[in-house]
């Protein structure tokens, strides 16, 4: 089986999370959170109202949500490069597939950088369905213009990958830019004999 795609995840891949620290700050509020983060992943909620909520639920103003949890969000320029570097070699195509909310990824990875290193860019928001359903997955390889078992999938998140494999496609849970190398290599050489 011949690899043709690689999609990428953003939050814990390209971008280092606020959500998890304010996930740790409130282990009080884990489950309201959580709603709210697959609320706005959903695109039901917009940043503005997520953060009027994580203010009345803490106590901080939305201001203070917005300074200590999402302006602390971090682009992982390594694996940014790494993206770069593998699409030199014009075998492969990639696709960005995120569960983001409406305006989230903006600041961090603008439309016209993400159409530059993604041939298909899918966010949960604006589809409607989020990882792990494995049609996140197969919409993505449709649009790709691929089979799934064709893709490979790099997310941080067990289940993102359990949804990956569900839907055909091969999994690199990334815990570190080389990890994830040393993988993504090993399956393009096995792909690729």
């Amino acid at each position: 089986m011949v690899i043709k795609a690689i999609i990428f995840d953003c939050f814990g891949v390209l971008v280092t999370p606020g959500r998890s620290v304010l996930h740790s700050d409130y282990p009080q509020l884990d489950k309201e959170i959580y709603n709210l983060d697959c609320q706005s992943d959903y695109g039901m909620i917009s940043r503005q109202d997520f953060n009027k909520t994580i203010a009345e639920m803490t106590g901080l103003t939305a201001d203070q949500v917005e300074s200590r949890y999402w302006d602390i969000n971090v682009r992982n320029e390594s694996v940014i490069d790494w993206i770069r570097e593998l699409k030199k070699s014009g075998k492969y195509k990639f696709g960005l597939l995120s569960n983001v909310g409406h305006g989230w990824l903006n600041d961090l990875l603008p439309e016209v950088e993400r159409n530059k290193l993604f041939d298909v860019v899918i966010l949960s928001s604006d589809v409607g369905i989020i990882k792990p359903d494995p049609m996140a997955f197969e919409m993505m390889a449709k649009q790709i213009g691929i089979m799934p078992h064709e893709c490979i999938m790099i997310d941080d998140t067990p289940s993102n990958i359990d949804g990956a494999e569900r839907a055909d496609m091969q999994g690199i849970l990334f815990s570190s830019l080389n990890q994830a190398q040393a993988e993504l290599k090993r399956l393009l050489e096995s792909s690729n004999a």
